[in-house]
C-alpha cells in the first residue's frame, strides 16, 4: 500500500496519529527516565543526610563517653565520693572536682549537666542553670 494512492484526508488523519504517537512514545520515555533519575537522586540525598545524622550521634556519643570516662576515672573525684569527712570533702576535694565537672559539661556542648552520687546518697552536680549555680 503506497501512501499517495490514500485520500489527502486520510494522509492527513495518518501523519497527524504518526505524530500523536511519536510524540507520546517520547513523552513517555522522557517522564520516566525523569523520574528514575529524581528517584535516584531523592535515594542517595536522604542515604546521605541518614549517614551524617548517624555520624554526629556517633560523635556526641563519643565525646559523652570521653567525658564520663575522664571524670569517672578521675582519682580525686573517687575519693571524694568515697570521703567520709565534710571538711575534707566540701574544701579540699570540693573545688577540684567542680571545676572538673564544669570543665567537662564546657568542654562538650551536649552536656547540660553532670551529676555524681556516691553510695550514701550524697551528691555533687554540675547543671547548665541560667546562674551557673554548682550544689554539693
Amino acid at each position: 500500500m503506497q501512501i499517495s494512492r490514500v485520500k489527502l484526508k486520510h494522509q492527513i488523519l495518518l501523519i497527524f496519529l504518526i505524530a500523536i504517537i511519536l510524540f507520546t512514545a517520547m513523552e513517555f520515555f522522557f517522564y520516566y527516565s525523569f523520574y528514575n533519575l529524581t528517584q535516584k537522586r531523592a535515594a542517595n540525598y536522604g542515604n546521605t543526610i541518614i549517614e551524617q545524622t548517624r555520624q554526629k550521634i556517633d560523635s556526641v556519643f563519643n565525646d559523652i563517653k570521653v567525658s564520663t570516662s575522664i571524670v569517672a576515672n578521675n582519682k580525686k573525684i573517687q575519693e571524694f565520693t568515697i570521703e567520709d569527712d565534710d571538711y575534707k570533702r566540701g574544701f579540699d576535694l570540693g573545688p577540684y572536682v567542680i571545676d572538673l565537672m564544669e570543665y567537662m559539661r564546657s568542654f562538650n556542648s551536649y552536656v547540660n549537666g553532670i551529676v555524681i552520687n556516691d553510695n550514701q546518697e550524697r551528691r555533687v552536680s554540675s547543671l547548665a542553670y541560667a546562674n551557673g549555680d554548682v550544689f554539693f
